[in-house]
């Protein structure tokens, strides 16, 4: 799956490879991605079952289930036997008679944002092992990874410029370096110690201090030496 959303950016084809692992990794009967739509509400976006009455169950159901709680507290949603849980009263009568007994839900999450929920569907009744739930949720993530993927081309326009902004970071840190050394008159080693100390003390990453420090913004008052006073007669 990773290798696929390296080389392939696009969900069409990902989010059936994705579903399908789902069913046969996890021993679900089937899987199911259903997403939040911006405009409101949760969508289908994508089944390992194309069964009319599973898609029909999910739209039917889409603010009543494990999947839109999974989303909306941002957590797993184990329900392994759907026949004694009461949480969605009108869920159960459908979930039967559409041959499940139990379905998990894990959440999908982009930064600290739900965008929808991974489900997995069993005949039998059927919990979800600490190793299946881990698991799944690599699994949820890398359906959400593959929803955020760009072009072949925007990927890799990016990765250039990534790349020569870590290049051109570089670049000014060794500046910095040299000019820390010269300016305290020590040594490299002693500089970079120097560097990392005032980063973490100022709250902020080595590449904006070396880049005050290059573009003159950076106060040396704190690491000049102090000026020997001039003894009175």
């Amino acid at each position: 799956m990773t290798a696929n959303l390296v080389r392939d950016a696009d969900p069409a084809g990902i989010l059936p490879l994705t579903v399908d692992t789902c069913a046969r990794v996890l021993d679900a009967e089937t899987s199911a991605v259903m997403v939040l739509d911006p405009r409101g509400g949760m969508r289908v976006l994508s089944t390992a079952d194309d069964r009319p009455i599973l898609v029909r169950l999910l739209e039917t159901h889409a603010h009543d289930g494990p999947w839109h709680d999974s989303a909306t507290d941002q957590d797993v949603v184990v329900a392994d036997d759907i026949d004694r849980d009461d949480r969605w009263p009108g869920l159960t009568a459908d979930v039967l008679a559409a041959g499940y007994r139990a379905i998990h839900a894990i959440p999908m999450i982009l930064g600290d944002q739900a965008v929808g929920s991974l489900s997995l569907f069993y005949r039998e009744r059927a919990g979800l092992a600490p190793g299946h739930r881990a698991l799944a949720q690599t699994l949820a993530d890398l359906t959400t990874l593959s929803l955020c993927q760009e072009s072949d081309d925007t990927r890799y326009e990016l990765l250039a410029r990534r790349t020569l902004t870590e290049l051109d970071d570089r670049v000014r840190y060794e500046h910095a370096l040299g000019m820390t050394a010269g300016r305290l008159n020590t040594d490299i080693d002693q500089a970079t110690a120097i560097l990392r100390s005032q980063a973490r003390i100022r709250g902020v990453p080595l590449a904006t201090l070396a880049r005050r420090i290059t573009d003159g913004t950076f106060d040396w008052t704190q690491l000049d030496p102090p000026q020997s006073q001039p003894q009175r007669p």
